[in-house]
């Protein structure tokens, strides 16, 4: 379990809602559940040991914890872990997460089908080019195709992370506020679908 995971005093309804949905996605984008097994794990720690993920993720740990952390996120109901790609390529890591399940939600009126998100674009050669807000906003907008009752979509970049802080936000992304989540300052950002008919 993470130990950003809220396990007590959960309502009814963020018990029924279950674990998050895979978002659908079109081309030039796709997504795939990561497996616990074969080459998945060996993939994410390549990347959570670069640089421009290892300083503000901390994870830049061996395949083989990659591997357990995946396992456990499989076996519960709070998040999910993904494999973006964009045009076949494998482009990000995301995970996918219930937020009244989170700490995130334990800063806002939370709903229980709202989702959070956490993602890392993999290779340093794939930020910097816009390719990060398009694959963000698709996945908000995949997350709501997926299930019509998701109602917001949040993330929590580091608050000096400003090149993720400036992509949510020309994303679409509005900011909520910084909080502190007990393991990191987070500027708190979400995605409202409800406004999506009016963008």
């Amino acid at each position: 379990m993470s130990t950003r995971e809220v396990t007590a005093g959960l309502a009814t309804a963020v018990l029924a809602a279950g674990p998050p949905p895979a978002p659908i996605l079109t081309a030039p984008w796709s997504i795939r559940p990561l497996s616990a097994a074969g080459e998945d794990p060996e993939l994410v720690s390549r990347w959570m040991n670069e640089p421009h993920v290892a300083q503000f993720w901390g994870q830049a740990w061996p395949p083989d914890r990659w591997a357990a952390t995946i396992a456990d996120q499989l076996s519960g109901d709070c998040s999910r872990p993904f494999l973006v790609t964009h045009e076949d390529k494998p482009f990000a890591y995301v995970e996918v997460y219930r937020t009244p399940r989170d700490v995130v939600g334990l800063r806002y009126d939370a709903d229980p089908y709202d989702l959070g998100i956490h993602l890392a674009i993999g290779e340093l050669g794939d930020t910097g080019r816009g390719l990060g807000r398009k694959m963000v906003r698709a996945v908000a907008l995949g997350l709501k195709a997926a299930d019509p009752r998701v109602r917001k979509v949040f993330a929590d970049p580091d608050e000096r992370h400003l090149i993720a802080r400036r992509m949510f936000d020309g994303a679409g992304f509005e900011l909520l506020g910084v909080h502190d989540l007990g393991h990191k300052r987070a500027a708190l950002v979400f995605y409202d679908l409800r406004d999506e008919e009016s963008r």
